[in-house]
């Protein structure tokens, strides 16, 4: 089922709410729309199918390593081989820092992982960081550890828009995996995969603020 689906003769309700005069807090289901349609997702998945160079397996391993963590791009950015370690049920995870500075493990599946190293090991890359720059005239053809803010100008080239219409950014994936997770698995998994302190903060941030009845109200 489609994250967003067709919403024809439904109401959409927004949830606001004030704390003290001029001052906001984030409205409930405030996160909503912020993430990629599914249609949005599987039109990058068919994109970054079939890579041919060093960009197309460089894109193809961030949107995998991206859409299937929830890490932020600074978090994106920090991952390590060396940092792999082993669950005792054999998930493969990685050691990383979170906002705040709290030591967090994200679980990193064989598809991402094997994108990642598929596209080290295709263009002769030696670097411990999962993701890299391109060898340019500036770094002596040397690949340096990737940026959050080319980072941002990468997604941003994928030519796709977030639920409300804005271009892609790489927080927009952070915002997908989480409504995914909520909408299927409920807010203590969403809490768990995204790092949040309550699954009371998660439920705040993704519940939906509408509810499609249409399929039972018909008379």
């Amino acid at each position: 089922m489609s994250l967003y689906r067709d919403m024809k003769g439904a109401r959409v309700i927004s949830i606001a709410s004030r704390r003290g005069a001029g001052a906001t807090t984030r409205s409930a289901g405030s996160m909503f729309g912020k993430g990629l349609s599914d249609r949005a997702m599987k039109k990058l998945s068919k994109k970054f199918g079939k890579p041919v160079s060093e960009t197309d397996f460089r894109n193809r391993a961030l949107f995998l390593v991206m859409s299937s963590t929830g890490l932020r791009a600074k978090e994106i950015l920090s991952l390590k081989f060396t940092d792999k370690i082993e669950s005792p049920e054999g998930d493969i995870l990685f050691r990383y820092l979170r906002k705040g500075g709290n030591l967090a493990f994200a679980v990193i599946s064989g598809e991402a992982l094997g994108s990642v190293k598929k596209y080290h090991e295709t263009f002769g890359i030696e670097s411990d960081h999962f993701f890299v720059t391109l060898p340019v005239n500036r770094t002596k053809g040397r690949r340096m550890p990737m940026t959050t803010r080319q980072l941002g100008r990468i997604v941003n080239g994928w030519n796709v828009t977030t639920g409300t219409g804005r271009p892609v950014h790489p927080h927009a994936f952070r915002h997908t995996v989480g409504q995914k997770m909520f909408d299927v698995y409920g807010s203590m998994a969403a809490q768990k995969k995204l790092g949040h302190t309550s699954p009371v903060i998660t439920s705040k941030y993704y519940t939906r603020p509408y509810y499609d009845g249409t399929d039972v109200l018909k008379w």
